[in-house]
């Protein structure tokens, strides 16, 4: 029985054998396999790696061309504007900490949405405070949704939209009828990890249909303000955003060449492991207006509208929590840690400044599997054994490399690196592609070129067509020789003794 078994085993690997000896199937097989250690990504690497690379050439971009501000205003509210608009019970102010009252809420909500000092009102807000379920503690909540009743019905006053959570975090039906009929946009999703959708589900439901997130939201309401068609935005098809934090050019916003050449010298010495950490700028130097609460306030209130804008020019509002003990905060690839509000305020700043280039997520995996395919033709071309006939092993001893091929193909590595990189920033930047996949393949083709070139190395493509099966006795080349993918015998000629 195991001599059976034994029997067919052998004519199957000798099969096997044979059919590696097509330049085609071998081929094939290189592709199948390279292919899935890229694309499937089955450790986390690809997209690690694809992540880490387009922070980088985020914080390039944004030292080297650094943006105009958006009519963007983003409103903090933290704990000294709390404070200070309390003042230990005799400000307007009910609650000395967070959370608010509702009727604090109602009371910012009327300030912001409601012209003042001659000044027009914002043509939209976005109000990020999650309103999930009533809150005894707070007050009433049907009081806010009557103060946002008549803001609806005030035809001078902006229009106003609260943070509706999403799929995982739905707000009540209790809060939702109580808010009426205030409109709620999507605050929070799932499944698009450091992108930025431009609509998701509301509800957790199976009928939830996708609406408008924050960012989307309020670029419908400045280009209705513009009188602008953006129509683009409302299509249910719109891939999702790559953010691309920008700084804005202030002088004292470090950016422009000085700033390249310190992430330069950052990640050189992070290469030879000398772990160093890069210089974020400060979050002032967002492409947006940022002001606190309690700064709208007193005897010398700063200006809601942004002031690069001239008067009468439509902008909006963003109001959001900026306290370090709600952690509610996202990291950014060059401000570091900010608070959540910044992550939509910034959205809306890559729409007003690209429109409808902005930098999306769209699938590269055909152009990498082309890639793979034309590295494995061009490395079998350069074994000499890209020939569409039936090849024999060739059974060659150990070849010594010199200190000079080594360099040669090291510098060979570092072309197709810097070119995929560049390649990288081309689609990223000019096609507007956010990279997917780019680095992984810079780092995966020195392992492919190495399996290539030990597998190809069985092969002769000058030596005579056999159609006899191969005699794998061990009178007919002793010892076995294996090397890459595939495993022949040794010519006893050629072997070392």
């Amino acid at each position: 029985m195991r001599t059976c078994a034994k029997r067919y085993f052998n004519v199957a690997d000798q099969k096997i054998e044979q059919l590696r000896r097509f330049p085609l199937v071998r081929i094939g097989l290189y592709l199948g396999l390279a292919s899935w250690a890229m694309l499937s990504d089955p450790f986390g690497l690809s997209s690690a790696a694809d992540k880490a690379l387009s922070d980088q050439l985020g914080r390039f971009r944004a030292f080297a061309y650094p943006v105009a501000p958006a009519p963007v205003t983003v409103v903090a509210i933290d704990y000294p504007s709390i404070a200070g608009l309390n003042n230990g019970g005799n400000g307007w102010m009910e609650a000395n900490d967070w959370p608010l009252t509702y009727a604090d809420h109602g009371r910012i909500l009327r300030d912001l949405a409601l012209p003042k000092g001659g000044e027009a009102a914002p043509a939209a807000i976005f109000y990020d405070i999650f309103f999930e379920r009533p809150r005894a503690t707070s007050g009433d909540l049907g009081q806010l949704g009557r103060i946002l009743k008549r803001l609806d019905a005030d035809t001078s006053a902006a229009r106003i939209h609260l943070a509706g959570g999403g799929k995982f975090v739905p707000i009540s039906p209790l809060s939702q009828e109580q808010l009426q009929p205030a409109s709620l946009v999507v605050s929070a999703w799932e499944g698009s990890g450091d992108l930025y959708p431009l609509q998701a589900p509301l509800g957790s439901t199976a009928e939830a249909k996708p609406v408008a997130t924050a960012a989307n939201a309020l670029y419908q309401d400045l280009c209705k303000a513009r009188g602008d068609d953006c129509r683009w935005v409302d299509a249910s098809d719109q891939p999702d955003m790559s953010i691309q934090w920008s700084i804005t050019a202030r002088d004292d916003c470090r950016a422009g060449p000085i700033s390249i050449k310190q992430d330069a010298v950052a990640i050189f010495f992070r290469f030879i492991g000398l772990g160093t950490t890069v210089q974020n700028p400060p979050a002032e130097c967002m492409p947006v207006h940022q002001v606190r609460l309690s700064q709208l306030y007193g005897e010398h209130p700063v200006s809601l509208r942004p002031p690069h804008l001239k008067p009468g020019e439509p902008f909006v509002v963003l109001v959001g929590n900026v306290m370090p003990s709600l952690n509610d905060y996202v990291a950014s690839p060059l401000y570091g840690q900010v608070a959540g509000v910044y992550l939509h305020a910034n959205a809306l700043a890559n729409l007003c400044e690209m429109g409808q280039s902005y930098v999306r997520q769209s699938s590269t995996q055909l152009l990498i599997f082309f890639c793979l395919l034309v590295a494995i033709l061009f490395w079998m071309w350069r074994s000499g054994t890209l020939d569409y006939k039936f090849q024999h092993h060739k059974c060659v001893g150990a070849k010594s490399s010199s200190f000079l091929s080594n360099a040669m193909s090291a510098l060979w590595l570092s072309l197709i690196t810097a070119l995929l990189v560049s390649l990288t920033f081309y689609l990223c930047y000019e096609l507007h592609a956010a990279p997917e996949g780019w680095m992984a393949l810079a780092a995966f083709l020195p392992l492919l070129r190495e399996a290539i070139a030990a597998t190809e190395s069985n092969y002769n493509k000058d030596a005579p067509r056999e159609k006899a099966q191969p005699d794998l006795s061990p009178a007919s080349c002793q010892p076995e020789h294996r090397s890459g993918l595939g495993r022949y015998t040794a010519d006893p000629e050629n072997s070392q003794p």
